[in-house]
């Protein structure tokens, strides 16, 4: 991830870009072994209407113990902070963020409460701020419009660059957002990242993008294509491995590749539709 890195700036709120979508990723909300949608949703959900009894009684020991019993699924890395103040922040429940801020808590400031403190938690600013260039972002949080596909994409710098690494040598060009911002290139954008979510040659192991776990540790995962199959590393090799990939056989691979392929395909195709009609306006 190094070679990403730029001097943070920060023009788009990526945290809460809009009404519709935000991002709890930096507090934990996918360090569970089981960081499907259905459970997450029903994690934060509890966890909302738990605060919404406790936090104005100020009995804080009663909402944690009760979370504690509540809670069903098992952490991923023990050692990574799973805020207990994350919950849904709009009656809608479209936004996920913090109940201890004051801007959702009558103006009470509880976030030093929580294990990070208020400092660290206004202060932080995850590596979609500086990795992602300004594009790349806007993609993102134009083409997404929920809390959880969003906050799995946002902060997968590999996947996002490698689209666009992918998409801009075929055509020649940076991506320049007047072409992206058209309902049928979103909804391509969109149809790719939604792999993210649904990819059927998922691992089994426990994993969250690129990253694999055990006990107190995270490591790299990596697909061994030489030792395996003998063959060279694929094209998609980032993105197969964000998508936390595991292959039975060498035909699982090349299926994989032609869904890639089939996604990447269909957001040129209506990328490149929508540059010919400014080209000729």
């Amino acid at each position: 991830m190094t070679m990403y890195m730029q001097e943070a700036y920060h023009p788009i709120h990526l945290c809460q870009p809009d009404c519709s979508k935000s991002c709890g990723a930096c507090c934990g909300l996918y360090n569970w072994h089981d960081h499907s949608r259905s459970t997450l949703t029903a994690l934060l959900s509890l966890q909302t209407e738990l605060l919404a009894v406790h936090l104005p009684r100020n009995s804080i020991e009663a909402y944690r113990s009760e979370r504690e019993l509540r809670i069903e699924s098992t952490k991923l890395c023990s050692d990574i902070y799973n805020c207990e103040f994350l919950g849904f922040i709009d009656p809608e429940r479209k936004r996920v963020g913090c109940l201890a801020h004051p801007k959702v808590n009558n103006g009470n400031d509880l976030r030093d409460l929580c294990l990070y403190g208020r400092d660290i938690c206004q202060n932080h600013f995850c590596p979609g701020y500086s990795c992602l260039t300004t594009i790349e972002q806007k993609a993102v949080i134009y083409s997404i419009d929920d809390w959880y596909l969003y906050g799995l994409i946002i902060t997968d710098i590999d996947l996002v660059k490698e689209f666009f690494r992918q998409v801009e040598n075929r055509i020649g060009d940076s991506i320049r957002e007047r072409n992206l911002m058209h309902p049928a290139a979103l909804k391509a954008l969109r149809d790719f990242f939604l792999l993210k979510e649904h990819w059927p040659f998922k691992a089994a192991a426990p994993r969250l993008g690129k990253y694999f776990f055990t006990a107190t540790e995270y490591t790299i995962a990596r697909i061994d294509y030489q030792k395996r199959w003998g063959i060279p590393g694929s094209q998609y090799d980032k993105i197969l491995v964000s998508l936390e990939s595991d292959f039975s056989n060498r035909e699982e691979l090349h299926a994989s590749e032609r869904m890639i392929e089939e996604k990447i395909n269909a957001f040129i195709a209506a990328y490149i539709a929508q540059q010919k009609l400014h080209s000729y306006g």
